[in-house]
């Protein structure tokens, strides 16, 4: 750390590395930091690598990343400054309000969320509660967390139910959410349609649905392949 830091850090002052990919909202936010007492940009970043080497340089007290950048996303940035154990507070600065992209950043490490239209006030006072050691969620986000971790919660739920199901009992499953009668799946797995019956009873027992057209639900909000496979997916 060089001297000019440490007298810097010494006066109070609150260092700032500011990184988006649009020089403009750079500016912006370097002006709106700026009219407050106490904060100070030292440094701007226009993609991912750029920030890392910015903090790197300047060892600052707060970093504002956007999400989507060039190369290394603000996400991606946010992690491998965490497993570098830097001090730093860091805030995702976004325009998405997507609960995964909320979710995605607090399990990365984010100390704070602001949406890009929040005002100049608020965004100050979120660079100023990371600074602290706080963190910074504004309302519109905080709803949308709570939207992700409930359905999340939900997903569980419905794989644990799923977990008490056999082989037979989740093929059965599928295909009475498609429509298909007793007899048409006792046809196709070579059974009678009366086992189709027992195994169809056991189903809604087990996952506490009492109607076919919950079973449907159930199979379309939990993702089943066609072998009744639940796993996630990974991204295209």
């Amino acid at each position: 750390m060089s001297d000019e830091t440490n007298q810097t850090r010494d006066s109070g002052t609150i260092r700032v590395v500011v990184a988006d990919d649009h020089a403009v909202v750079r500016e912006g936010i370097r002006h709106v930091l700026e009219r407050a007492d106490g904060l100070e940009v030292v440094a701007e970043a226009g993609d991912g690598e750029e920030a890392l080497a910015s903090v790197d340089a300047h060892d600052p007290d707060v970093i504002v990343l956007d999400v989507s950048m060039p190369g290394l996303t603000g996400l991606e940035v946010t992690k491998r400054l965490r497993d570098d154990e830097r001090g730093l507070g860091i805030l995702i600065l976004s325009m998405f309000d997507d609960p995964e992209y909320v979710l995605q950043a607090v399990r990365s490490g984010a100390d704070g969320y602001v949406l890009k239209d929040a005002g100049p006030a608020e965004l100050r006072e979120a660079v100023l509660a990371v600074h602290e050691g706080r963190e910074y969620l504004s309302e519109r986000v905080t709803h949308q967390l709570s939207v992700a971790l409930r359905s999340e919660l939900e997903q569980e739920q419905r794989r644990s139910r799923l977990d008490q199901l056999t082989p037979r009992e989740r093929e059965v499953l599928l295909r009475v959410a498609k429509g298909r009668t007793a007899r048409e799946i006792a046809d196709e797995f070579g059974i009678s349609h009366r086992t189709v019956e027992t195994h169809r009873e056991r189903v809604m027992t087990k996952l506490r649905i009492r109607t076919i057209a919950g079973l449907t639900r159930f199979v379309l909000e939990s993702d089943l392949g066609e072998d009744g496979d639940n796993s996630p997916r990974s991204a295209p």
